[in-house]
């Protein structure tokens, strides 16, 4: 059920780095990423849906998505990127450590803002990152290439985003 998505960049196809397979709560449910409906399946497998269940208990907020990605090795990676909401979204890292890195989100022409700086955490085998509010206004998020690291990492991103189908 995972695949590479191609996506858009400069007007051209890109395939991603990394698989991914994309669970929604119900059948009447849709998700979108990078601009792109995503395939989905339903219903969640028996494991996913405990492991959302106990998130979504331990952080007081409903899921109805999770995009599950797989970065098998270091040379797997996400670039910058913001998600386009500031709903809850809460990671959590299965497998090898990864860096986990923020950068100020600047618009064209905007300055960089005095101690706005490069942000980074070794997100491990077991953590939750969570991040709400305006952190999708003010910061790019990503996680770098590792050359040196030959372990695979899964992560669990469960989100909020889901659009009804019509």
């Amino acid at each position: 059920t995972g695949y590479r998505p191609t996506l858009s960049m400069c007007g051209k196809p890109y395939v991603q780095s990394r698989h991914i397979a994309s669970y929604v709560a119900s059948s009447s449910l849709y998700a979108r990423y990078s601009g792109h409906s995503v395939k989905v399946n339903h219903p969640y497998p028996p494991l996913l849906e405990e492991i959302q269940r106990v998130v979504s208990e331990r952080l007081g907020v409903g899921f109805e998505h999770v995009l599950l990605n797989w970065y098998q090795d270091g040379s797997v990676h996400i670039g910058k990127h913001r998600d386009p909401n500031s709903q809850v979204i809460a990671s959590l890292s299965l497998g090898a450590q990864r860096t986990f890195t923020m950068h100020p989100y600047m618009s064209k022409g905007e300055k960089k803002v005095a101690g706005a700086e490069v942000k980074r955490w070794v997100l491990g085998n077991g953590s939750l990152l969570v991040m709400q509010g305006d952190t999708q206004e003010n910061w790019k998020h990503e996680i770098p290439k590792e050359p040196k690291l030959k372990e695979g990492r899964i992560s669990l991103n469960f989100r909020q985003v889901v659009h009804q189908k019509r």
